[in-house]
């Protein structure tokens, strides 16, 4: 699906040589982190290091399609700043469980299928260009960093672009595959990607309207009882504001140690 101009950038962000048989390519290029240092550094370092106008993230993950490739470059070349499409679940056949709904299909990466589809992170086109124009890069307190679940690095980088004028396009009819390995299937994740969801609220300075979106994104489901439904949101709701305290008291205590050290320093 590479054009004649098209390169392909890859960011390992581990110590894992896995890509270091692949052979010289000009088209290709292997970037690897020193250590982990998180989705959000791997995607600046992306963006800086690449040698086109236009990049298109895609998580490894993340199943790409013609169209999707040819609808995003068409919307790039038409003046769009920032793309993204419509992603879907492939669960390698494994049943979808009592605790997962539509309403939680944002927890997984996939757009919930009964709602507008929003530009994420798993496939996301920029204009490189424009977005160093505008002076806006991914929050490196934000995105996936080693064992935790921290998320909303893309969301927070497409809200600043919007805000600074940028335009963006969604291609709502045109999809892209993210496949979903069993251990995301299990309750303990889906309750600790909610949880972690609340610290990114914090982070991003958006707890309070963080918290009553997800209260609306975990009520909005279909084909589940009203009494299944409200449950659900309750308690994903509850670890998302488990979250939220947690990242405040965390604020809370290292700004206290900072004001010791200072005080401690003066005397």
């Amino acid at each position: 699906m590479l054009g004649e101009q098209d390169q392909l950038v890859i960011v390992v962000d581990t110590d894992a040589t896995a890509f270091d048989g692949i052979p010289p390519h000009p088209a290709i290029t292997v970037l690897h982190n020193d250590r982990n240092r998180g989705l959000a550094y791997s995607r600046n370092r992306a963006m800086k290091e690449c040698e086109t106008r236009h990049l298109v993230f895609v998580d490894d993950d993340i199943v790409l399609t013609r169209s999707a490739i040819e609808g995003t470059r068409a919307a790039l070349t038409a003046g769009a700043d920032i793309v993204g499409t419509r992603i879907t679940a492939d669960f390698n056949g494994q049943g979808v469980p009592w605790f997962l709904t539509g309403g939680q299909l944002h927890y997984l990466g996939v757009h919930n299928p009964s709602l507008p589809a929003s530009i994420w992170g798993g496939c996301l086109a920029v204009d490189v260009e424009r977005a160093r124009i505008l002076g806006v890069d991914f929050d490196e307190s934000l995105g996936r960093v080693g064992t935790s679940l921290t998320s909303a690095e893309d969301t927070t980088f497409v809200r600043h672009m919007l805000r600074k004028g940028a335009h963006s396009t969604v291609l709502h009819d045109i999809s892209v595959t993210h496949t979903i390995p069993v251990e995301r299937l299990r309750f303990s994740y889906l309750l600790r990607r909610a949880y972690w969801q609340g610290r990114s609220e914090v982070r991003r300075n958006d707890a309070r309207q963080g918290l009553l979106k997800e209260w609306g994104r975990n009520r909005r489901t279909e084909n589940a009882s009203a009494i299944r439904s409200a449950a659900l949101a309750i308690i994903y709701t509850t670890a998302v504001t488990a979250g939220v305290l947690h990242e405040h008291l965390q604020a809370r205590a290292i700004q206290s140690r900072r004001l010791r050290t200072a005080r401690n320093a003066m005397s």
